[in-house]
């Protein structure tokens, strides 16, 4: 099924993974994810990655919603977070991860 989605809502759901991501980082229970990778963790942007609508199958018509926000540093991909919605809205699961330093 393909949805007609307008670029308003596609803004809305950037804006709250966005809010989602700087709210993550925030909790003082996740400061240790920033430990190893102190030499770009202030330097951190976020650039737009993609809005999937995934499908448990062809006849369902249940759903979630992963955005996805890659993390830049000095223009190199240091990593991805991703928020996960049901089709409500609501927020089921996000995660961060870090790409392995060479």
């Amino acid at each position: 099924m393909i949805k007609n989605v307008h670029n308003q809502i596609l803004e809305n759901y950037f804006k709250r993974v966005i809010d989602s991501y700087h709210s993550c980082i925030e909790l003082e229970e996740n400061s240790y994810l920033f430990n190893e990778i102190t030499s770009f963790a202030s330097d951190v942007q976020l650039e737009r990655d993609s809005i999937k609508f995934l499908y448990n199958d062809m006849r369902s018509e249940n759903y979630v919603i992963e955005v996805c926000l890659k993390l830049l540093s000095k223009g190199a991909n240091v990593g991805y977070y991703t928020l996960i919605l049901n089709e409500e809205n609501q927020e089921l699961d996000d995660y961060l991860v870090f790409n392995e330093e060479e």
